[in-house]
């Protein structure tokens, strides 16, 4: 049961209907509207502009490809036991081809040995860095390096992974319905 309202009508509110358009265009909803994740925070525009912001800026945007960080959003979502997410990062896998089994291996096995050892030393360090940030070492951050990921690209990782802390916070304490009603 959502505990805000889900704000899906932005007509009469100028500031919330253009980022509306914006948000939809980019895939996130459909027909000129968000997804819940974003409509929950509908009665307050100037968080949806951050919020907003703040996914362009991590998840869409960057060097890693966007398949790889929509799997370490849904790795770290189902450690976490954010259904909200997982449905909403799987659904995003599967818009950008990923296979069904790909990503319930991911849920059920995040070790996964039949993905390429980068993606997997990727997801093992961003679950390490959602779950014991301080336990992350100079080690770890070599082997990416190792695996062939430029520091850029691990910044990203660690961002990706509280990032996504971020948002399971928000789905599940805003208590959050799946889009669609599902």
């Amino acid at each position: 049961m959502a505990r805000f309202d889900l704000v899906q009508d932005a007509s009469g509110r100028p500031e919330l209907d253009g980022l509306y358009r914006e948000i939809t265009a980019s895939g996130f909803g459909a027909a000129g509207v968000p997804i819940n994740w974003f409509t929950a925070q509908g009665e307050r525009p100037d968080i949806v502009a951050t919020t907003w912001a703040l996914v362009k800026g991590i998840l869409i945007e960057g060097q890693l490809p966007p398949t790889l960080k929509q799997l370490i959003a849904l790795t770290v979502s189902a450690q976490n036991s954010c259904r909200y997410c997982e449905a909403t990062h799987s659904g995003a896998l599967e818009a950008m081809g990923v296979s069904r089994e790909v990503i319930e291996r991911s849920v059920s096995d995040p070790g996964m040995p039949d993905l390429p050892a980068p993606h997997r030393a990727v997801l093992q360090f961003a679950l390490k860095a959602a779950r014991s940030p301080n336990l992350i070492t100079d080690e770890d951050h070599q082997a990416l390096r190792d695996a062939g990921f430029s520091r850029g690209e691990i910044m990203e990782v660690i961002m990706m992974a509280a990032f996504t802390q971020f948002i399971n916070i928000w789905a599940d304490a805003g208590g959050l319905p799946l889009d669609g009603g599902g």
